[in-house]
């Protein structure tokens, strides 16, 4: 992610999260990946291009713990909506 974009992410967080702690060891130290991962639907194990939607995440991490909570990136607005094909 560019500096804007993780600037921007961490924005929402504080604006989204409140502090709030971890919910499997209550504590509240996260991790805030710098980059978007995608969410793909499972084929048993197929790697199926195209016709799925695919969740663009950013993973957010406890620190104690190791739970990891995904961020929608759409949501957050660091990535932007597929438009939709209209016919």
């Amino acid at each position: 992610m560019e500096k804007k974009d993780t600037e921007k992410l961490i924005e929402f967080l504080n604006e989204k999260w409140q502090g709030c702690p971890c919910p499997m060891c209550q504590a509240a130290k996260w991790s805030v990946q710098d980059k978007v991962f995608e969410l793909r639907e499972f084929h048993g194990g197929s790697l199926v291009i195209g016709g799925t939607p695919i969740v663009p995440i950013i993973p957010v991490t406890c620190g104690n713990c190791g739970n990891t909570i995904f961020v929608n990136a759409i949501t957050a607005g660091i990535v932007k909506p597929e438009k939709e094909d209209k016919k």
